[in-house]
């Protein structure tokens, strides 16, 4: 009889276990996962896929996507230079209208004669008869943007103290040799 009453209750016991574990639990605080058309406060967090939203921003960079060319530099519009100083490497020309500036920079103080524009990097090793042209923020282009001469030819003139080097069709990347290119046609100098 005890093996009866003691089979009768394991049993009991099981089938109770599994009852227990197989009931449907309705715990009313418990965080649960529903679909954003489902809940009843709140955003859902959109596990929606078809109904996209928007939870932050992507910061962008503007490009530079066009060509774009400058003309009359240092002699239509509103474009200032300095005065010469003894020793002075670098022409430098600014229009205050646009923000633009630009600049001539020689290995050495620059006497009349023709140059030849290299990229910044190589001015150092190519000798005095090298020179390299910055083009910052030119119209038409991103805001603070620089751009570099890779090639071409400037003619310097002097008269008393001023000097002017002039050039024309000098195209200006930002990298040595990529697209696209600002184009620039005119003349820096100092008195």
């Amino acid at each position: 009889m005890k093996k009866i009453i003691l089979s009768a209750l394991t049993v009991l016991v099981i089938g109770s276990v599994i009852f227990i574990s197989c009931k449907k639990k309705n715990d009313s605080s418990a965080i649960t996962p529903t679909y954003k058309d489902e809940a009843a406060t709140g955003t859902g967090n959109n596990p929606n896929i078809t109904n996209v939203t928007t939870t932050g921003t992507i910061s962008t960079t503007s490009v530079a996507m066009q060509n774009s060319s400058m003309t009359g530099i240092g002699t239509i519009g509103s474009w200032a230079s300095s005065n010469c100083v003894a020793g002075q490497t670098c022409l430098t020309i600014t229009n205050s209208s646009t923000g633009t500036t630009i600049s001539v920079c020689f290995s050495v103080t620059p006497t009349a004669g023709t140059y030849q524009l290299v990229n910044s990097n190589s001015l150092l090793t190519s000798g005095p008869t090298k020179c390299f042209m910055t083009v910052t923020n030119p119209p038409g282009q991103p805001t603070g943007s620089i751009w570099y001469s890779n090639s071409g030819t400037v003619t310097v003139t002097t008269s008393g103290t001023g000097i002017i080097a002039s050039f024309s069709g000098i195209a200006c990347s930002q990298t040595m040799g990529s697209f696209p290119v600002v184009t620039v046609s005119g003349q820096v100098g100092c008195l």
